[in-house]
């Protein structure tokens, strides 16, 4: 069955094209590389077929399947984990006032995919990529208009485009309640750590990076010590000067918003308070408990030149004035480091390399391309998948930051085994204690119940980060290599996939079957279980074998072992069909 194996893996395309030092892999290997990295999917037999016929097509492909949904949940997956956004162990936004209903899974999806769905948006309407930090609508689903007050059709429902209806600069993700809520500040970061996500994020400028040895130390737990220091020490101005200044423009929103000022907000005052007694609120000067009450107030005006109050620089950005962050999104979108640092980002995701690891050839390479295009993402992706780094399973010459195979994200590896089999990982009903009135975190929170989970794709329930995903928070950086966590997981997966799909194929006719379409459940004939044997190998594997070959004369002993233990064909096949989705080159491509 895993007669390939790794050593066969990395001889795939062995005499296929080179350029300079790089081996390519086949045709079929590369169609296979390229549905995986732009869908997340395996290409189907119709798709293999045509690459067999005509080599060549495989741009074509390409541009048929960024017009797909898939290739829309790609670009959420992708910048998801650039922007660590999908954090689901972090406590949610509690579902009470205008949001008692929703379950927390609700509001976890309702709020994380904000951005995202926004970024999906540019990408699949062709609008120009720089609209991600300059554009003044944003997308909204009925979570995010009900806890910030943005318009929206509810009799329609979905995600809508709207706009934001207080009084921040719209500024595309810049904008943001979701990033701003993610990438809080707190103590006396004074807004750092939202500077420097935006200029590591995107313009691979991380100011975290930088080598800086502060001689004799700062008190960081006195506020006052740390905002004298990056004014007056010459050690730390040399980075502050254009970080804290980048710093100034985010000082409208509020430092955090934790699901316990909510929920005080509602549950202990009311959503207004007295403020005759002379009490100084809990939240903070400027932070009103009515604030944390939905429709929440996350920007205010008056909050902008807070800055002045620690004697910290004024906005600039790096050096260049800039009024607020409308203006700030426009000089990103003109910088060359942001049209470069784009082209690093897809490419580093796509190809599963560092974006700083990216090869300054390449890198400058398609940073041209991208700005000829109009900064259209689409054709972007285009140049990243059909470049022969991307597609070279391997280096004649000296070793290759690029080259080599790339591992099944879980994202991946879960809408693969969907679209294989029909079945998704769903983990079952929340206990009924999880909303009993009588527990302090439901009186206090409103409902602790999360819903269906998807377990490939979670890590508050899930296995997304065992299986080489980020969690948004503590697993920032995600595993490219195979580990007993990932193999474990997909195991788990794989077997219940196996067996959902073999159940409902055999209740079908063969026509509307997904996989066993050349069998019944008591077909015995060798003859037939090898024909449907190298039907899988074609389907799942994307490998073209004879009936009578090696690897289904493998594949075949592993089915007889499965009618041994198991008693009956339907038993076999499950077996057979968890291992194929095993297979390593369904981990690898």
């Amino acid at each position: 069955m895993f007669t390939m194996g790794l050593a066969g893996l990395l001889a795939c395309g062995g005499g296929n094209g080179r350029d300079d030092g790089l081996v390519l892999g086949s045709p079929s290997d590369q169609l296979v590389r390229v549905s995986m990295a732009v869908r997340g999917v395996r290409p189907s037999i119709a798709e293999i077929e045509r690459i067999e016929d005509d080599p060549d097509a495989l741009p074509d492909l390409v541009d048929e399947w960024m017009h797909s949904d898939a290739f829309g949940a790609t670009i959420r997956d992708m910048w998801a984990e650039v922007l660590l956004l999908r954090n689901d162990t972090f406590n949610q936004l509690p579902a009470v006032g205008d949001l008692e209903g929703y379950q927390l899974d609700d509001m976890y999806q309702g709020t994380v995919e904000e951005p995202l769905r926004f970024i999906e948006h540019v990408v699949m309407t062709d609008r120009p990529f720089t609209d991600i930090v300059t554009a003044s609508d944003m997308m909204t689903g009925d979570v995010t208009a009900r806890i910030y007050g943005v318009p929206y059709d509810f009799a329609l429902g979905g995600w809508q485009l709207s706009s934001w209806p207080d009084a921040r600069p719209k500024a595309g993700i810049l904008s943001s309640a979701q990033v701003w809520r993610r990438w809080e500040s707190d103590g006396s970061n004074f807004n750092r750590g939202r500077a420097n996500m935006v200029a590591s994020r995107l313009l691979c400028e991380d100011f975290e990076s930088r080598d800086i040895l502060v001689d004799g130390g700062v008190n960081v737990a006195d506020e006052q010590a740390v905002a004298d220091a990056v004014q007056d020490r010459a050690d730390c101005v040399t980075c502050h000067q254009a970080l804290d200044s980048m710093s100034a423009y985010f000082w409208g929103y509020k430092k955090l918003i934790h699901r316990n000022y909510v929920a005080d907000s509602h549950r202990e005052y009311g959503c207004a308070f007295d403020w005759t007694d002379g009490n100084t609120p809990e939240f903070g000067p400027s932070y009103l408990p009515e604030d944390y009450c939905y429709p929440i107030k996350q920007y205010n005006p008056a909050d902008e030149d807070d800055w002045l109050l620690w004697d910290l620089r004024a906005p600039s950005y790096y050096g260049t004035p800039a009024r607020d962050l409308s203006e700030v999104g426009q000089l990103i979108a003109d910088d060359p480091r942001f049209s470069q640092c784009m082209a690093r980002t897809f490419f580093g995701y796509l190809s599963q390399t560092d974006p700083d690891e990216v090869p300054f050839d390449i890198a400058v390479d398609l940073q041209a391309r991208f700005e000829d295009s109009g900064f259209d993402a689409r054709s972007l992706v285009h140049d990243v998948v059909t470049h022969p780094a991307f597609l070279a399973v391997r280096s004649e010459e000296a070793e290759h930051p690029v080259a080599g195979l790339k591992t099944v994200r879980p994202e991946q590896y879960a809408r693969a085994v969907q679209a294989l089999t029909g079945y998704r990982w769903m983990s079952e009903a929340d206990p009924p204690s999880c909303d009993s009135p009588g527990r302090s975190d439901v009186q206090r929170f409103g409902t602790q119940c999360w819903g269906a989970v998807d377990l490939s794709v979670s890590d508050v329930y899930g296995f997304r980060s065992m299986a080489g995903g980020v969690d948004g928070k503590v697993i920032v950086t995600p595993t490219h290599n195979p580990t007993p966590t990932k193999t474990l997981t997909m195991s788990v997966l794989a077997s219940d996939a196996a067996g959902r799909v073999v159940d409902t194929d055999f209740a079908l006719p063969p026509a509307e079957r997904r996989l066993l379409r050349l069998v019944e459940a008591d077909t015995l004939s060798e003859k037939a279980v090898r024909e449907q044997l190298a039907w899988l190998y074609l389907r799942i594997l994307g490998e073209r074998v004879k009936p009578n070959g090696d690897e289904v004369s493998a594949s075949l002993q592993l089915y007889k072992v499965g009618l041994q233990q198991r008693g009956d064909a339907p038993g076999a096949w499950k077996l057979t069909i968890s291992a194929l989705l095993q297979d390593p080159r369904m981990m690898f491509w």
